[in-house]
């Protein structure tokens, strides 16, 4: 709907190159979308800004030869403000039915080729909470941007080399020959019940191999056990055996970028904004993480994307900038590269903070969590806020049947609908011909539809802002007005025309729900 709005402001005045934006105002009694277009170019015309907006609004309604608008008025401050026509709102209850599971997507990306990786856990042991927000935030972004046209591979980035998978292989030996792990070591549950397993792998000349696997397996069947699966997990261990960590080393060399300091290589990264220089190859002759790190983002780049996208945990807000030098410096476009921050969860009971698993007396999983509050409402909470703010995560909330649950409440208008539907097919009342939506009237159903046809917008803007939680408050405010209208217009009545139309109303508003569900991969329930 905005990119109408737009598409016919432009006919009107020809802004060129002109940044306007068409929202829907705070106060509704303005209207039902507003656009600044008037205020920006209020400076290049010298003109009283009402004067200009006045003159603006005539263009615009002039040039409105579908009669989108009923009104279209500009306020002493300079914003136009537009209603929307009836008829036409009306209309859009058919146009969503017709589109059905189709309804809310576009071709805004283009077919663009996107790279969205996300999670990428040591493969060290179980995830927690934290790993479970950015696994859910990830796959809502993809599916967001999937669903406004982009092409979306979805990728986990496996840590599997190193001084912690070292540590991580001593720490189960130890327990597999029953000491205690060394210090600096894992220790937990978890690596008992590793020891355990594979007691009988202890001297296979794969014991590493075979142990980071069956992390990793478990990793994957949790992440699936919420929704998340991935079109690619892409092993570290393949960039060393591929030579592709020394060949990244090597390009930066031929760049003239780095320099020998006790007998390490460094990068010369304070020539591209770090803070301080960076080391790629130690004294030993060991590569480090950030060569490693270099090497994989190099690799991204050469398989021709048209934008890569990572959402990584609060703990690497600091490696933001040292990535993006190496990457200017290896004069790759780095524009190209967009890097999300996370940020934590904390788990509370009403109002006690949760810090410790009844279970095993360590941290909480996202295994456990999701068992006790079950997949939907585990991927509803933890989309709930931008990605970067910390979440405060309700666990009792998250199980309650009632209205203060948000997941709950979108689920029940849902599921309200599909009751009425049995209702009507109870009484002899299907929905069917062609329903005279020009009866649906009511205040309450005017703004239900209003909000109905905002889908695309939002999903649009999702994609474009990377923020999913906007469809979740999308959701959340399509089914208060549901609940809403469904209180003021009784849907089933002995007006057979009148019920007819608003049933339609009702199938629109359940296409509209179950959709945003479904990106969100939360079930959409029939009953409740």
């Amino acid at each position: 709907m905005k990119e109408l709005i737009r598409g016919i402001i432009k006919k009107a005045i020809s802004p060129e190159e002109l940044d306007f934006s068409v929202d829907i105002p705070k106060v509704r009694k303005f209207g039902d979308f507003a656009t600044n277009v008037a205020i920006l170019l209020a400076p290049s015309k010298n003109r009283p800004l009402p004067e200009l907006a006045e003159e603006l609004a005539n263009l615009i309604k002039a040039s409105d030869s579908s009669g989108l608008f009923s009104a279209v008025e500009a306020a002493r401050n300079g914003f136009i403000n537009f209603k929307i026509n009836d008829a036409y709102l009306q209309q859009q209850v058919n146009v969503i039915r017709e589109k059905d599971k189709e309804f809310g997507k576009s071709d805004k990306g283009k077919g663009q080729r996107v790279l969205l990786e996300f999670v990428s856990a040591n493969p060290t042991g179980p995830l927690h909470i934290g790993h479970g927000r950015w696994a859910v935030i990830g796959d809502d972004i993809a599916s967001v941007m999937e669903a406004a046209g982009y092409q979306v591979e979805r990728e986990f980035y496996v840590n599997d080399v190193g001084n912690q998978i070292e540590k991580l292989e001593i720490s189960v030996r130890a327990r597999i020959e029953g000491h205690e792990p060394p210090e600096g070591g894992y220790g937990g549950a978890y690596i008992t019940d590793l020891a355990e397993k594979l007691k009988n792998d202890a001297r296979s000349p794969h014991f590493r191999d075979i142990l980071l696997n069956l992390i990793l397996e478990d990793q994957k069947r949790v992440l699936r056990e919420i929704g998340v699966e991935y079109d690619r997990f892409y092993h570290e261990k393949d960039l060393h055996d591929k030579g592709k960590v020394k060949q990244a080393v090597e390009e930066l060399k031929k760049q003239q970028v780095t320099f020998t300091e006790a007998g390490a290589l460094w990068f010369k990264s304070q020539e591209f904004g770090d803070d301080k220089n960076r080391v790629l190859v130690r004294e030993s002759g060991e590569t480090t993480y950030f060569a490693a790190d270099i090497a994989y983002h190099l690799d991204k780049f050469e398989r021709g994307y048209d934008q890569i996208i990572n959402v990584w945990g609060a703990d690497h807000h600091g490696y933001v900038v040292r990535l993006k030098a190496a990457l200017k410096a290896l004069k790759l476009p780095v524009e190209k590269l967009e890097i999300i921050i996370g940020q934590l969860v904390a788990l509370y009971r009403g109002n006690e903070p949760v810090r410790m698993s009844k279970r095993t007396g360590e941290m909480i999983t996202l295994e456990e969590v999701a068992q006790e509050i079950g997949k939907d409402a585990t991927r509803f909470f933890l989309t709930m806020v931008t990605a970067g703010s910390h979440l405060e995560f309700d666990l009792e909330l998250a199980k309650q049947h009632a209205q203060s649950n948000p997941v709950y409440y979108v689920q029940y208008a849902h599921a309200r609908i599909s009751s009425i539907f049995r209702e009507g097919d109870e009484k002899g009342m299907r929905l069917q011909g062609d329903p005279q939506v020009s009866l649906l009237t009511h205040p309450a159903e005017r703004e239900l539809i209003r909000r109905l046809i905002d889908l695309e917008d939002t999903i649009i803007t999702c994609a474009k802002n990377r923020e999913p939680h906007l469809m979740v408050e999308y959701a959340k405010d399509v089914a208060a007005h549901f609940h809403n209208y469904y209180h003021k217009c009784r849907v089933l009545s002995e007006d057979i025309e009148l019920s007819q139309a608003r049933l339609a109303l009702a199938d629109a508003t359940r296409i509209v729900i179950r959709n945003v569900l479904e990106l969100l991969k939360v079930e959409a329930p029939e009953r409740m």
